[in-house]
């Protein structure tokens, strides 16, 4: 953390080093008897001088560029308000010389925070203006501050406060550059400013835009300060980033969009953090998007009208997943009302949200409870990528982690494009008792409940207006038949608990996400599973025929070793299948897994 400190070696306190930096007719000036007219001269100077311009006027937007993206970094009415004085200024309040102690003294009790920061570049905006407002001494010291702050933040690790390393660090340098060129040290403060922004955008997110899961938070509000100093860097000699990263923010611009949640605001955010956040991606995308970002946000962006003539057909996927950032977003095409599953699954823990028809149905946490009798099998390490498949039929993610004595849990999600349905599923396997036991755990949206049917184990996962119809496929349909578990809801989650012998289980749930078949008739059956003219238990294999309306789909999954099997008079000896009925009633694989 960054904690500025006074000190006598402070630079406002030997003006001349400042002063010799300044334009001739400003040295000259400070070598008179009376330091006044110096000061007056530099005053003068920084009032009439045409370029640079505020920053501000370089902003294509008219929202305010330091406010852009701030709704997660605790910025409060007294920040905004501040934020707000210093760039519209009060006429009635000429001098600034106690608002610029208190805010010293208060950078001084304490380390700086991402508020703290923002307020330090809004400092920075305001030293030109600032001139005319302090006499020479406050001003001198508010300058040496500022330069302390970003010179301090150089020295700090990117893994520790990247946000307020980047602000201070980068942000702060090149803004003290582009707006005080004539200050020798300022205008050398780019060349450190440049290499803290390139290396923050190339080590925090992946190859192709996507942010590490640990810095989700903070995503957006790096975004626009990457943004604003972007800006700024077409008015820079060298930029604000060197050719790498360059390539790395504009990748950043459309993962941001693939980010974005109906309303606007960024997945797996505080429900509130929308709003003001839009104005920042209209700059980003002037500043680093291209022809199919603008079409793409036409569609994925509240309040945008579609392009004319756009073919959708030629936009690049939506869907995105990135082992390093532990990052997935599952979409079978961009658009407000498509369904769209965003996964985070750093460490042991496992994020999901779910948005459909412009609504949040899941929003947190997706936890297995294992049990062998009254013992809960604990996690022994974290989540691993075994497979991710994204083409024309399916975006598909399996992940794997190891639980003690020498269990393993599997999971499985796949999210089907033109059939518009998700599969989710847990798959126990190695478990050293006979018999498990395995809840799944779904947090719901704040808005969204879980509606089960009387007579059946279907069930519906409601908000205001959205609905997915949900089939526990390893529960019978009918309620009165014996069934292994149950699938049940609670004020904020939804549970599907089952029971299986053998030390493997099987447990799948199947999401109808297409509006027009909710209200259609809808059937599941497990199937009888065979090898070498036996049936085989579901400890060994699980095959599931679904049926919503006229659509039907096939589903196995092996969990012993992958071996000849056969199930509707198909052999098999895959270890995952997920497949569509054609209208002629012929198999078509939308997703295929090998065994080992």
């Amino acid at each position: 953390m960054i904690q500025q400190k006074s000190s006598s070696s402070i630079l406002h306190q030997n003006a001349a080093v400042w002063h010799k930096s300044a334009p001739e007719k400003i040295r000259r000036a400070c070598r008179e008897d009376d330091p006044a007219i110096g000061w007056t001269r530099w005053r003068d100077h920084l009032a009439k001088r045409k370029s640079p311009v505020p920053p501000s006027e370089l902003w294509p937007g008219k929202a305010d560029l330091l406010l852009a993206a701030s709704a997660g970094l605790g910025v409060d009415g007294e920040t905004k308000g501040l934020l707000a004085s210093l760039r519209r200024p009060d006429k009635s309040e000429p001098c600034w010389g106690e608002k610029v102690e208190t805010w010293i003294e208060g950078i001084l009790s304490g380390p700086v925070d991402p508020r703290r920061a923002l307020e330090a570049v809004a400092w920075a905006h305001a030293l030109p203006e600032a001139a005319a407002r302090l006499d020479c001494e406050a001003w001198w010291k508010l300058l040496d501050h500022l330069c302390g702050l970003a010179r301090d933040a150089s020295e700090m690790p990117l893994d520790g406060q990247p946000l307020v390393q980047q602000l201070l660090g980068g942000e702060l340098s090149l803004t003290l550059a582009f707006l005080l060129p004539e200050i020798v040290p300022c205008r050398k403060g780019a060349k450190a400013g440049r290499k803290i922004l390139s290396e923050g955008i190339t080590e925090l997110i992946d190859g192709e835009g996507l942010p590490n899961c640990q810095i989700l938070d903070a995503f957006r509000p790096l975004m626009a300060c990457w943004t604003r100093c972007r800006v700024l860097g077409r008015h820079l000699e060298k930029g604000s980033t060197n050719t790498k990263a360059g390539y790395q923010y504009e990748w950043a611009v459309r993962a941001a969009l693939r980010l974005c949640r109906p309303d606007g605001g960024q997945v797996f955010s505080q429900s509130g953090d929308e709003g003001d956040d839009l104005d920042w991606i209209a700059a980003a995308l002037a500043c680093g998007g291209d022809e199919d970002d603008e079409s793409i946000a036409s569609l994925a962006l509240p309040g945008r009208a579609r392009l004319k003539g756009l073919d959708e057909t030629l936009l690049p996927s939506p869907a995105d997943h990135s082992a390093w950032a532990c990052l997935a977003v599952m979409q079978p095409a961009w658009g407000l009302s498509e369904p769209k599953l965003a996964l985070a699954y750093e460490g042991q823990d496992f994020r999901m949200e779910l948005s459909h028809q412009g609504e949040l149905l899941l929003d947190g946490t997706w936890t297995p409870e294992i049990r062998l009798g009254e013992k809960v099998l604990q996690p022994e390490g974290d989540w691993q990528v075994l497979c991710w498949v994204s083409d024309d039929d399916v975006d598909y993610l399996e992940l794997e982690m190891q639980l003690k004595g020498g269990t393993r849990i599997q999971r499985h999600v796949a999210m089907a494009r033109e059939d518009r349905f998700l599969f989710l599923a847990d798959a126990i396997l190695d478990c050293p008792g006979d018999t498990v036991q395995y809840c799944g755990r779904f947090s719901l949206a704040n808005e969204a409940g879980l509606a089960p049917a009387e007579e059946s184990h279907e069930a519906f996962l409601m908000g205001e207006k959205a609905a997915a119809l949900v089939l526990p496929l390893a529960l019978p349909e009918w309620r009165v038949e014996s069934s292994p578990g149950q699938f049940v809801a609670t004020s904020d989650t939804m549970e599907l608990q089952l029971s299986g012998q053998g030390g493997m289980l099987f447990a799948p749930l199947f999401f109808d996400l297409k509006p027009r078949r909710t209200t259609r008739p809808a059937t599941w059956r497990r199937l009888t599973v065979a090898e070498r003219l036996e049936i085989v238990p579901p400890s060994v294999a699980a095959g599931y025929r679904v049926m919503v309306g006229k659509n039907q789909w096939l589903i196995y999954r092996s969990l012993a070793p992958a071996a000849n099997r056969t199930l509707l008079g198909h052999n098999l000896a895959t270890e995952m299948l997920i497949a569509r009925f054609d209208t002629k009633g012929e198999v078509e694989p939308l997703i295929e897994m090998e065994g080992e």
